[in-house]
């Protein structure tokens, strides 16, 4: 099935799950890239990656021995992305975000440099958003970052709430028009 019908079938069937109904636009993945320090990350995660635009757009920016691991709940996503990405850096891993630290530490990786989400955190019960969000603070290394994006802006005080440096973007040329956020430690 192509790229665009899958998120589009799976969005109808799950959009609390999903929450796009189409791949993020150049522009938001340029907004979410600029904020990303390659050249001195060693390990990386993505939640809910989807149909891999933002995965490509780092394995192309990414330092030969830079991993980036992928979290991904939607089956068919991760076998998507099994298929049309093919890179030895990647590690795709069919587990919630609730799974980081149990997941990241099978795989002998204390922390990472940097976790970038499209996770539709406004379809989460407060206690899923909670959850997620003490996963990914744990898992960043002491200068991480946390870098997501939203199509809604209310995202701020809960974030303020687990990271002490918070910084929000509005991206207009994305379907929907998305807002960036950038956590700090």
């Amino acid at each position: 099935m192509k790229g665009s019908l899958l998120l589009l079938s799976n969005f109808i069937k799950n959009p609390k799950e999903v929450g796009a109904v189409a791949p993020s636009s150049k522009f938001l993945t340029n907004e979410i890239i600029r904020n990303i320090g390659f050249k001195k990350s060693k390990n990386i995660v993505e939640l809910g990656p989807g149909l891999g635009t933002f995965t490509r757009a780092m394995l192309k920016k990414a330092e030969p021995g830079t991993r980036l691991f992928c979290f991904e709940v939607n089956k068919k996503f991760c076998s998507y992305l099994a298929k049309n990405i093919i890179d030895e850096r990647l590690t795709i891993i069919n587990a919630g975000a609730e799974k980081i630290s149990s997941n990241l530490k099978k795989l002998k990786i204390q922390n990472v440099d940097f976790v970038i989400s499209g996770l539709p955190f406004l379809n989460f019960s407060d206690t899923k958003k909670r959850s997620i969000l003490k996963e990914v603070k744990s898992s960043l290394n002491e200068n991480g970052r946390f870098i997501l994006f939203q199509y809604t802006n209310g995202l701020d005080k809960l974030l303020e709430s687990y990271f002490n440096n918070v910084n929000r973007k509005f991206v207009p040329l994305n379907m929907p028009c998305a807002f960036v956020y950038v956590c700090g430690k």
